[in-house]
Formats: structure tokens, C-alpha cells, sequence
């Protein structure tokens, strides 16, 4: 098992945004990097075609038939995991089926037991420039690249060269109203200065692209959605834990993890979604150590930690 945490990068985006080809030119690039990545890939039928631009060397795990976001997100999990105990990995890369929502797969790649193994770095989602613009598709499917630019923290209109200069520019506006704190970035062929990534605290960087490519530095002040874990090695107070969520700054998405109460002996699996908290007692013989693990916009971890360490 690795002593540090793996890098997940999650690649999202659309059906024929380019994915498979920005994937391809990121293994190159961790190639250069000297550093061990991993890739699992997920279709939603039940040949791999993508799967064929993976190097032979590479460390591969394939989820076919479904989508990571509905009927396969448990996989995920055991897929992650299994790729981080057989091999030493520094990344791993997730690309997605183009109906996946970025929100459930960060949810599938934080499950407690994973929650010490890995830091997901970012979400880089590619947009085809023409099908943005245009809009030929269903309101379901429109909802569904609305959804899949906002939780990025990287955007990538790709195919900039089968668009107007005119429209690129008013595809990156459409996109920074619903995004303002993703880097965006117009590409050809998922070809991107992508060398922040790999820093060891990106979001923390001074780094952006302007639509011509050329750098325009900004304060890039964190990722648009953090995961924050802690261990939890401390009994805490069922009601005290409630409420100080109820408190806790930014906007808490989704929280989950094992924890031990005070009013009542054993572990409990703790989840908490839509404002919803639930406890249930943890049955199965399988020995899980207490951790929390929270998910949400603008959250601060060393409060986060702090506020726990009081309970």
C-alpha cells in the first residue's frame, strides 16, 4: 500500500468532447514527469474502444456496462482501491462516460475507505466548442453540461478550430457565468499546458489561460470543490455533531465517513446529504478506522479540523 496519498484526476465531459484524446496526451505528459499513473475508465456499453490508446504498461481497471454516477458508483470504489494496493501509483486518472455527473464521481472516490489514500487534485472537464455553442440536444442533456462545467476546475474548449473566433469567445463568457473559478482554457486536439497540475498544492498556484492560450496570472485561490478528510479518533456528541454542521462555513455538500457516538457503544456509518444526516449502526466484521470526510465549496479544513477536535 502506498505511505502517501494517490492524485485522482477526473477527466469529464460530454460524448465526443474529447476526452480519450486529452487523456492520452496527460499519460505522455505524467510520462515526462517520471511519475506512476493509473487509469480506470468507464463505458456505458460492453466493449472498451477507448481503452486501446492506454499504454500496455500502464495500470488499467475498466467499468463497462453503466455509468460510474448511477449503477456502477460502488465499483468505483473497489476499483480505486484495488488499483492503489497492487501498484505503487503517484495518479490516477478517471475518465468518465459523457453522462456522468462530476459530483457523484468525487462522492464515489471519497468513501471512507479511501479517504486517507487518495487527494482528488481536479476535475477537467472538455467541452466541444460547436456542440456548446449550438445546443442541438435534448434539455435533459443541456442540464447535464451546465452541471458538468460547473463542478470543474478546469474547463477545456476543445475543437477550437471548427468555430469562429467570434463564437470561442462567446462560448468561454457562457461558460464563465457558470464558472467563474474554473481555469479555462481553449485547446486543439486536448493539447494544454497542463505542468500546474502537477505541483505539489495546484490550488494554491498563480496560473490561468486567456483564450488565445497565453498565460494571464491570476490567484487561482483553491479548487472549486474540496474533500476534506480527518481522522475522528475521539467518541463526539450525536447532537453537538449536528449542530456544529449546521454552523460549519461554506457550502457543505455531502459528508460521510465512521465514526464512534457517546451515547451509544460501536461504530456507525455516518452520511449526510441535502441536509440530511443519518446514522446507521456498523455491522460487518470488516475493522474500519473513524474518519470523516467532507465535500463542499469554500471550506475551511483548518476550522474543519479544529471544530471536530472540540466535539
Amino acid at each position: 500500500m502506498n505511505k502517501q496519498s494517490v492524485d485522482i484526476f477526473i477527466l469529464s465531459g460530454f460524448l465526443g468532447s474529447g476526452k480519450s484524446t486529452l487523456l492520452k496526451e496527460l499519460i505522455q505528459l505524467e510520462k515526462k514527469q517520471g511519475r506512476r499513473m493509473g487509469v480506470l475508465m468507464n463505458e456505458l456499453g460492453d466493449i472498451s474502444i477507448d481503452s486501446a490508446i492506454i499504454p500496455s504498461n500502464t495500470p488499467l481497471k475498466e467499468m463497462l456496462n453503466g455509468c460510474i454516477c448511477c449503477t456502477i458508483q460502488g465499483e468505483l470504489s473497489v476499483q480505486l482501491n484495488v488499483l492503489i494496493q497492487d501498484h505503487e501509483l503517484d495518479a490516477i486518472y478517471i475518465e468518465a462516460t459523457g453522462a456522468a455527473h462530476p459530483l457523484e464521481i468525487i462522492d464515489a472516490c471519497t468513501h471512507p475507505i479511501l479517504a486517507s489514500k487518495v487527494n482528488v487534485k481536479a476535475v477537467l472537464t472538455v467541452v466541444n466548442a460547436k456542440q456548446w455553442y449550438e445546443k442541438k440536444m435534448s434539455n435533459k442533456l443541456k442540464k447535464l453540461l451546465v452541471e458538468q462545467v460547473k463542478y470543474a476546475d478546469v474547463v477545456l474548449i476543445n475543437k477550437k478550430d471548427q468555430v469562429e473566433e467570434s463564437v470561442l469567445s462567446l462560448v468561454k463568457e457562457s461558460i464563465k457565468e457558470i464558472n467563474d473559478q474554473a481555469i479555462i482554457s481553449s485547446v486543439t486536439f486536448g493539447k494544454w499546458d497542463s505542468l500546474f497540475l502537477y505541483k505539489k498544492d495546484p490550488h494554491l498556484g498563480e496560473y490561468s489561460q486567456t483564450l488565445d492560450g497565453t498565460h494571464d496570472s491570476h490567484v487561482h485561490d483553491h479548487l472549486h470543490l474540496r474533500t476534506v478528510s480527518f481522522p475522528v479518533n475521539q467518541a463526539i456528541d450525536r447532537i453537538q455533531f449536528l449542530h456544529w454542521l449546521e454552523r460549519m462555513k461554506g457550502q457543505l455538500i455531502r459528508a460521510k465517513g465512521f465514526i464512534y457516538l457517546k451515547e451509544s457503544p460501536g461504530l456507525f456509518l455516518f452520511n449526510y446529504a441535502y441536509g440530511d444526516p443519518v446514522f446507521e449502526r456498523y455491522k460487518m466484521d470488516k475493522t474500519y478506522h473513524p474518519v470523516l470526510v467532507f465535500i463542499g465549496e469554500d471550506l475551511d479544513q483548518v476550522e474543519i479540523e479544529q471544530g471536530l477536535r472540540k466535539l
